[in-house]
């Protein structure tokens, strides 16, 4: 029974840490870990495979990507606008909210929540 206690606490705990991290900050992922409601999340490769990158709670301040993305899951809940340039200039391309899509032949460099 104390051990069971135990694990249970270590869970908990590690469920708010979890919840600290600041919203304007992202956190790099494994591809083994699957991306959860709220967060938009890019992937480096089309198949939402390999390195990716979450965001929590998108800033609609113009977001310069560490990578070039060949998909996005946009399970936040705001749209994203997604742009060919590292300063959110120029035409841009929406994903909205809780949606997905791979990019085969785009690349973007930067992106925009509103």
């Amino acid at each position: 029974m104390k051990l069971r206690l135990a694990l249970g606490a270590t869970a908990a705990a590690a469920v708010v840490a979890v919840g600290v991290v600041p919203a304007s900050a992202y956190q790099d992922q494994s591809a083994s870990t699957a991306c959860t409601p709220g967060v938009a999340c890019f992937y480096e490769t089309t198949s939402f495979t390999g390195n990716s990158v979450h965001y929590a709670n998108p800033s609609t301040s113009c977001t310069v990507l560490p990578f070039v993305p060949g998909a996005l899951f946009n399970w936040s809940t705001k749209d994203i606008y997604l742009y060919r340039t590292a300063d959110c200039t120029g035409p841009a391309s929406l994903e909205p909210a809780n949606n997905f899509h791979s990019y085969p032949s785009t690349k973007f460099l930067s992106f925009r929540a509103v």
